[in-house]
């Protein structure tokens, strides 16, 4: 130490080198950490958020299928109405004033359903010759269009009773101030056979309908959009185009969001089906949104941390420079001095706590307890063993978060037992969600062993390999858990802790070991409760 002090008091060069070179020892490590915890909890906020526009869509669509089949059952009503399917197939042949007659009877009919249908505008029935009834004066419909339109040629044709459509309205039959109309069009049969007799439809409140779905929130900028069969939108309320997009997806999993590319932009999208064959509902967000709050908040907390990094390592190198230029050969006499003080303090210390163990030890060997003495033996030379088995795991946050809990456990004079291999980095479980299982499972066996009664209490850690699988043991001796509990011990909100718990940590553990497509269980035998958690390699 002196040589390096005096040569860098003699090298100006070397000074700034071994400067540079303490600099980047120091801000290595902290930047690689400092990087890991900000892209852990990045992710970890993606998958939440994700998991959360996931039910989003899900409930979303829900809300939107029940408006859909509401309206579908009113129209279902109707056209299963025998007064209507007789009057629309003897129509022809009534006289007039039968005509006037069940043309106001229908009419009653469609105002009806119209009045008890919250999302519908209008509703008219047209009979196979083309006489309409409407439930409202002014609606006017063209039926020469309607008999030549594609829904039309759908219904006559057998292929489906019912025909949903979003299109233009001077397309085929309806006269409105509307660009587009949503409607929906029955076919009726006749009472007996399956003749069309004529055919119901109803066009819907477009305002009354976007207020299901267009305040849903996902994300400042995302939102949901409606695509018909032919991937075209429905009273859109978002500037996006992703017909192409939701073809693909259309072919994966449902309420699974995934990450695409709209516009040259990241792009997280779900899609959900609806009740109209071949809909579905598409929800989008760009991808930065999801995560940009944290963000914004772990850079404005890491500047104070980043700064005092920068401070403290730079005040450290410069108190190292500046002693490498005032210690002399009797300052660094006194500081050997000083260090061979404190060091022969530790050694008095260790050897005093060495001599307390051995006049235990042999006191309970002289009066011939045995037992006693080979168990305070383990547990003395435990102390010693658990700092070099926790460099065994090899992975640094699960080190950390066993090793927190072995502290505690000494502290409540509870036995520690370890038997750990060394992990590989890439485990097939997360290491964020890893950590939070076993926690969990250290938690509960803390709690249960510390209000256990008696003085023989362990706390088992076991890390293993067997069968190609990976897998991890948490033992609590005491108290075993009875054959009654252990039907519960995994359900959501059962808890023994009684208002200190919330039943919350198992049922935690068991989903995030399903997440990561592990298996969890409980076996209790004469070594006490253990809690097994398997992992395929």
């Amino acid at each position: 130490m002196r040589r390096l002090l005096n040569l860098l008091n003699k090298n100006r060069v070397l000074s700034v080198r071994f400067l540079i070179f303490l600099l980047i020892i120091i801000y290595i490590p902290i930047a690689i950490y400092m990087n890991f915890l900000y892209n852990s909890t990045i992710s970890a906020v993606e998958n939440e958020k994700k998991e959360n526009m996931e039910q989003i869509l899900k409930k979303t669509s829900q809300s939107i299928n029940f408006a859909l089949g509401d309206i579908e059952k009113g129209l279902s009503e109707f056209v299963d109405h025998n007064g209507v399917k007789v009057g629309l197939e003897k129509f022809e042949e009534l006289s007039d004033d039968y005509k006037i007659t069940i043309s106001s009877f229908i009419k009653e009919k469609l105002v009806i359903l119209k009045n008890n249908a919250a999302y519908i505008d209008s509703v008219a029935c047209i009979n196979s010759s083309g006489q309409v009834i409407a439930s409202d004066e002014d609606v006017e419909i063209d039926s020469n269009r309607f008999f030549k339109s594609d829904p039309f040629k759908n219904l006559i044709s057998k292929k489906s009773t019912i025909e949903w459509r979003y299109a233009d309205s001077d397309y085929f039959y309806y006269k409105s101030k509307e660009e587009n109309i949503f409607f929906l069009i029955y076919r009726i049969s006749a009472l007996k056979g399956n003749k069309n007799v004529g055919y119901v439809f109803a066009t819907i409140n477009p305002d009354k309908f976007k207020a299901i779905y267009e305040e849903t929130f996902i994300g400042d900028t995302g939102g949901v959009v409606i695509y018909d069969q032919n991937n075209s939108p429905i009273l859109n309320t978002k500037p996006y185009n992703l017909s192409e997009l939701v073809l693909q997806l259309k072919e994966k999993e449902f309420y699974k969001v995934n990450d695409v590319i709209i516009d040259d932009e990241q792009h997280t999208l779900g899609i959900a089906p609806l009740s109209p064959k071949g809909w579905s509902l598409a929800a989008t967000v760009p991808k930065y949104e999801l995560t940009r709050t944290v963000k914004d908040n772990l850079q404005n907390n890491f500047t104070p941390i980043i700064i005092v990094s920068i401070i403290m390592p730079l005040l450290i190198v410069i108190e190292t420079l500046v002693l490498s230029r005032v210690v002399t050969e009797k300052e660094m006499a006194n500081y050997r001095l000083v260090l061979s003080e404190k060091m022969n303090e530790k050694l008095r210390i260790y050897k005093h706590d060495f001599t307390n163990h051995l006049q235990i030890i042999w006191g309970l060997l002289e009066l011939e307890h045995y037992d006693k003495a080979l168990n305070y033996l383990i547990k003395a030379s435990n102390e010693g063993s658990a700092i070099k088995e926790k460099y065994e795991i090899g992975i640094p946050e699960i080190e950390s978060t066993i090793f927190s809990f072995l502290s505690k456990a000494r502290e409540k004079n509870i036995e520690i037992q370890m038997d750990c291999i060394k992990l590989e980095c890439n485990l097939p479980v997360k290491t964020y969600d890893l950590t939070k299982i076993l926690t969990n499972l250290l938690k509960n066996a803390m709690y249960a062993l510390d209000k256990a009664e008696g003085d023989d209490k362990k706390l088992t850690i076991k890390i293993y390999e067997e069968l190609g699988e990976y897998v991890f043991e948490v033992i609590n001796n005491v108290p075993v858990i009875t054959d009654k509990l252990r039907e519960k011990i995994f359900d959501k909100g059962f808890t023994t802790k009684g208002k200190e718990g919330s039943g919350l940590g198992l049922h935690i553990v068991k989903r995030l070991v399903e997440k990561n497509k592990g298996d969890i269980e409980l076996k209790i035998d004469n070594e006490g409760n253990h809690f097994i958690i398997r992992f395929p390699l």
